[in-house]
């Protein structure tokens, strides 16, 4: 395990799984509070949650890693899809916190994760938080023209590379940066200058030091878009869970419909359901204390199942 630090980064270091260098940022808080790992979303990274952070981290550890073929990340297409991440993000968390369970974080593809992960480990979840994860869309609840438009044309061979690589050319970074941020929030104008300084200067690093950087994320597309039509093994892995679950979902999401959620949701009445009436895909973005609140508050209501840290957890 190697450490790096950059101007205005929090720490960041470096950790080998399997093959993969895998980049990650750590925010320091109580030993013996609840660790956080957080999982970002397609085409994302761990910048995505650089404003939660800090206010997780005044009750415990928090981690947030890049995954195969995002960020810092350096990964072949294969370990970019959606099952090989979920092997290097298992083999994360038992590197990260070999001692104690962890409360596992993810919006979006990193949601599904998440749900993945805490189905298939329980001892290494203690609980997880789905932030507007992808869900399998139904006929009513299908996502904006838009978004279905620009995964079916990043799907095709040979026409998604090209599509790709011409965007880069035409379009200035900055504006690439913009469009996908006003996509995903619903409040584009209360993303902190800071957060979107550090998504350009990540993206521009990515450019500059990942090599095939646009095949990894056409992998990772694929990959989602094939676990997303199986939605019977989809639901299959919900109903393994057994920990604690809360769901957080914007109404204003315009890639994985608010429909689908409350769906999801009336299924397991168990887990804590919160919606968003004006949220979008990512609140980490525009509306990060309340990602942070809704987090807390969620882990204070459930003070004997692990959430907590090392005394509730047995460590």
């Amino acid at each position: 395990m190697t450490t790096a630090k950059r101007p205005g980064h929090p720490d960041e270091r470096y950790v080998d799984l399997d093959g993969v260098r895998v980049h990650y940022v750590t925010g320091h808080g109580p030993a013996d509070g609840p660790r956080f790992v957080l999982v970002h979303g397609l085409g994302g990274s761990w910048a995505n949650w650089a404003d939660v952070m800090p206010l997780l981290a005044q009750r415990g550890r928090v981690v947030a890693l890049d995954l195969g073929g995002h960020g810092l990340t350096q990964a072949t297409p294969a370990q970019s899809t959606v099952p090989a991440n979920l092997t290097l993000l298992q083999r994360f968390v038992h590197s990260t916190s070999p001692d104690r369970p962890v409360v596992v974080i993810g919006n979006s593809m990193g949601g599904l994760l998440a749900a993945q992960l805490a189905a298939l480990d329980t001892r290494a979840v203690a609980g997880a938080v789905l932030i507007d994860p992808a869900i399998p869309p139904t006929p009513s609840a299908r996502p904006h023209p838009m978004v279905v438009a620009g995964f079916g044309i990043s799907s095709l061979p040979f026409v998604g590379p090209r599509v790709l690589a011409g965007q880069s050319k035409r379009v200035a970074l900055e504006e690439q940066v913009d469009f996908t941020m006003r996509l995903v929030t619903s409040n584009f104008d209360r993303i902190s200058p800071e957060l979107r300084r550090l998504h350009l200067d990540d993206t521009l690093e990515r450019r500059q030091t990942i090599q095939n950087a646009d095949a990894q994320y056409l992998a990772a597309t694929k990959s989602v878009l094939r676990q997303l039509f199986r939605r019977g093994r989809f639901t299959r892995t919900m109903y393994r869970i057994l920990q604690p679950v809360l769901l957080l979902h914007g109404a204003q999401d315009r890639l994985v419909h608010v429909k689908t959620a409350r769906a999801l949701a009336a299924a397991h009445p168990q887990w804590t359901y919160v919606e968003g009436a004006d949220k979008g895909h990512t609140p980490m973005l525009d509306y990060p204390e309340w990602v942070a609140e809704e987090v807390l508050d969620w882990v204070d209501a459930h003070p004997t199942t692990g959430l907590h840290g090392a005394v509730s957890a047995g460590a």
